[in-house]
């Protein structure tokens, strides 16, 4: 299955990533609320802390590999098929070696993990082994990473997509079956994550063969100037990654270092929806990646920025209804879903940890202009300035006030809204030589559509307020159903309703 035309291949990278991360989404709706139940909240906590570290270890393999797929998807589009295969080759040989120099760092991170994190009354040997697994499977996704980049390159993400959606299915097979017959422990999490992505691999480089055959490795590929030309673009995005970790990748490091590891469980059950949702937004800004960045190569700026005009649309919707109706239900759904865990301070943490996105769900899709630009250095600067900030007052926050982890979650989100007005949106108007002011109004259209979301579950909730799993979900659908309605008639201006009616009538009289 490969699909030409352009307009459908980013549409069907979109859909099967929204699909995949749905089914995700609900295998660790499942997966939280039963090591909550049996393992308790700081099992689950641990579990996000070695993710974390992970993060920690991505500093370094970002430089080389975050710009590797822009540099091939250019030069291929620019009929420089050679310069593919030597960024190719390159990218591979780096990642080997980043592996080899990690691993001893992996080794003693997790023979000396009690001296580096409080573990209390956790089983030792079986926190060690979830973070070795973890750390395995890093280094197995440095393989597949390199693996995927041909579906990037032909803007045929949807084969990623597709993969991860039947790695999430055997993943929950899996659990299901590991804590249906084994004694519950909080390393099988990661051990089946590190067989799944290893036995991956294969996947991805048969279809590899299959869009770009010409793609093999080949040491005396390897230049020298290629590794420098990834890395003077990827440094930046170290250097944002590393202002991330600041805002909010220690964040449950410091909940386990300055509160407790029971804050810190607690904070990593109020993450889990919104981090399902950033990673909505992620999938939205990945999918639509390729179009941008192979239209930029083309110097078509004009199809780029209607690109990113549809793109915010789509966002500004999709990302905006997640959050405002699982805020508005918050409190409703954690009484059912962690009934032993405070309902109330759940939902304060989860609002906190994504109320960024409020006037930022459409304009996110803007992050992709950096990369097709190549032009990282600012809103990498940016990011790791508020980043530090976002410590510093985290910190003396946790020393000086009872805010406790109030303050963890809620700072790096003020922090994230003031560099997105003050520095990213300008500075992206004027890459494609706009006004500076030009996409505040996008600003303005993804908080009305949180207003309009806020507005459609305070009348639903008036009707009727759901007790239980099913009024819920009715609930949910009935207040998402109306938003849609309504954004539709806001988002889209008379000609492109007409449009979408047209495309309608057309699926109807053909169906």
């Amino acid at each position: 299955m490969h699909l030409k035309n352009e307009k459908w291949q980013t549409m069907f990278n979109l859909v099967s990533g929204i699909l995949a991360m749905a089914v995700n989404l609900g295998i660790q709706f499942f997966l939280s609320g039963y090591i909550v139940e049996n393992l308790g909240e700081e099992a689950n906590g641990f579990t996000q802390l070695a993710n974390n570290f992970v993060s920690y270890a991505t500093l370094i393999t970002l430089a080389f590999n975050s710009m590797a797929s822009r540099f091939m998807a250019i030069q291929y589009h620019q009929g420089k098929k050679e310069k593919v295969k030597v960024y190719y080759s390159s990218v591979l040989i780096c990642n080997f070696l980043l592996c080899v120099g990690l691993i001893p760092i992996a080794i003693g991170i997790v023979r000396n993990l009690e001296r580096l994190i409080v573990i209390e009354q956790a089983n030792l040997l079986d926190v060690k082994i979830l973070f070795g697994c973890v750390f395995l499977n890093f280094f197995a996704s440095l393989l597949v990473s390199v693996a995927s980049m041909s579906m990037f390159v032909t803007n045929t993400v949807y084969y990623q997509n597709l993969i991860q959606l039947l790695r999430y299915v055997l993943n929950g097979i899996l659990l299901l079956c590991a804590f249906s017959f084994c004694p519950p422990k909080i390393y099988y999490v990661s051990f089946i994550a590190m067989i799944l992505t290893v036995a991956s691999y294969p996947v991805f480089r048969v279809i590899q063969s299959k869009l770009m055959p010409e793609l093999k490795f080949c040491i005396r590929d390897f230049k020298g100037y290629a590794v420098q030309e990834m890395f003077a673009s990827g440094i930046w995005n170290t250097v944002n990654q590393c202002g991330h970790m600041l805002m909010t990748g220690l964040d449950l490091l410091l909940a386990n270092l300055f509160i407790s590891p029971a804050s810190m469980g607690l904070l990593s059950v109020a993450k889990t929806i919104p981090n399902a949702i950033i990673n909505l937004a992620g999938i939205l800004n990945t999918n639509f990646a390729p179009a941008v960045t192979i239209n930029w190569a083309r110097g078509e700026k004009d199809v780029t920025l209607r690109q990113l005009r549809s793109s915010m649309k789509i966002s500004s919707v999709l990302v905006s209804i997640s959050i405002m109706t699982f805020i508005s239900y918050g409190v409703q759904f954690y009484s059912l879903w962690m009934p032993t865990l405070d309902a109330k301070k759940l939902t304060i943490l989860s609002f906190l940890t994504c109320m960024a996105f409020i006037p930022w769900a459409g304009p996110q899709a803007l992050y992709n202009v950096f990369t097709a630009a190549n032009r990282l250095k600012v809103n990498s600067i940016a990011f790791t300035v508020t980043g530090v900030i976002n410590v510093a007052v985290v910190y003396g926050c946790l020393k000086y006030t009872q805010m406790g982890v109030f303050a963890i979650a809620g700072t790096s989100s003020v922090l994230t809204v003031i560099r997105n007005l003050i520095i990213t949106a300008p500075y992206i108007a004027k890459l494609l030589g706009l006004k500076w002011y030009e996409f505040y109004r996008d600003v303005w259209t993804s908080l009305a559509c949180c207003m309009i979301n806020l507005a459609a579950s305070f009348l639903v909730k008036c009707i009727y307020m759901p007790h239980s799993w099913i009024s819920l979900v009715f609930c949910v659908f009935g207040t998402c159903l109306i938003t849609f309605t309504a954004d539709l008639f806001f988002i889209l201006d008379k000609d492109e309703r007409a449009k979408l009616k047209e495309k309608l009538k057309g699926v109807k009289i053909h169906g």
